[in-house]
C-alpha cells in the first residue's frame, strides 16, 4: 500500500469507519473491529482491513482495560481461554497471505450472517459455547485463530464471557482484555509476516485518533442515544456491507 496513492475515499472511510467503531465500541464491546474490518474490506483487501485496524483495536481496547483494571483477578481463570487464543492469533494472521482475498471476504461475510441470526433469534439464545473451564482451550484457539484472520472474533469471544455470568464491567474488561491480548498476537506475526509496512502503520496510527475520540464520546452518549434507533441504523448498515462483500465474492 503506497500512501501516496491512497485515493482520498480510502482515507475518509478509514477514518469514518474508525469514528463510527469506536462510538459503537461502549454500547457494543466488539463493536469497532466488528463494524470496521467489514466496512473497510467492502473497498478494499481483507489483508489491508485487518492490519490497518490492529493499532485502532490496541488503542480502543487498552482504554477500556485501564478504565475496569480492577476486575483484572478474574483472568486467572479464563487463561486456558486466553493463552490458546493468543497462539491462535499468530498462527491466524499467517492465514492472511495463504488464503485468497475473496475466501477470506467469505469468513466475514459468515462472521456477520451469525452476528445477524444471534441478534434477531435472540442475543441470550446461542448456548453455543459451555462454562466449564475445559472449553476455554478450543474456544480459545478458534477465536485467536479467527481474530488473526479475519480481525473480528467477537462471535466466539462475547459469549464465551457472557455464559459465566460477569457483571457489566468485569464483562467489559475481560472483552477488552482478551481483544487487547489477541491484537499483540496480531502485531508479533504482522511483523514476522512484514505485513507491518511503514505505510501500512502510518494509516494505522492516523485512524487510532478517531477510535479513541469516539470511543470516549460513545461513552459519554450511550445513555443519550435510543437504543432501537441506534440498533436500526446499525444492522442496516451491517446487511448492506454482507451484500457488498457477496458481491465481491461472487
Amino acid at each position: 500500500m503506497d500512501l501516496s496513492q491512497v485515493s482520498p475515499g480510502l482515507w475518509l472511510a478509514v477514518l469514518a469507519a474508525n469514528s463510527l467503531g469506536g462510538l459503537l465500541k461502549e454500547n457494543d464491546r466488539a463493536g469497532l473491529p466488528l463494524f470496521a474490518v467489514p466496512a473497510l474490506a467492502a473497498i478494499t483487501l481483507v489483508e489491508d482491513a485487518v492490519v490497518l485496524m490492529v493499532f485502532p483495536s490496541v488503542g480502543a481496547n487498552l482504554w477500556l482495560v485501564m478504565n475496569h483494571r480492577r476486575y483484572r483477578n478474574l483472568l486467572r481463570e479464563h487463561l486456558p481461554f486466553l493463552v490458546t487464543g493468543f497462539i491462535g492469533g499468530l498462527s491466524g494472521t499467517g492465514l492472511l497471505v495463504l488464503v485468497s482475498d475473496r475466501e477470506l471476504k467469505l469468513l466475514l461475510v459468515i462472521w456477520l450472517s451469525l452476528y445477524l441470526i444471534r441478534y434477531f433469534s435472540n442475543r441470550n439464545s446461542l448456548k453455543l459455547f459451555g462454562a466449564d473451564r475445559k472449553s476455554g482451550y478450543p474456544l480459545g484457539l478458534a477465536a485467536g485463530t479467527i481474530q488473526g484472520s479475519t480481525g473480528i472474533s467477537a462471535q466466539v469471544v462475547a459469549p464465551y464471557y457472557h455464559t459465566r455470568g460477569l457483571a457489566p464491567e468485569a464483562y467489559a474488561f475481560a472483552v477488552a482484555f482478551t481483544f487487547l491480548l489477541f491484537s499483540v498476537s496480531e502485531i508479533i506475526a504482522m511483523a514476522n509476516l512484514q505485513l507491518l509496512t511503514t505505510n501500512r502503520i502510518r494509516l494505522s496510527l492516523a485512524a487510532l485518533v478517531p477510535s479513541l475520540v469516539f470511543t470516549r464520546l460513545g461513552i459519554s452518549l450511550s445513555r443519550k442515544i435510543s437504543i432501537a434507533l441506534f440498533n436500526k441504523f446499525l444492522l442496516t448498515i451491517f446487511i448492506l456491507m454482507a451484500i457488498k462483500l457477496i458481491m465481491d465474492i461472487l
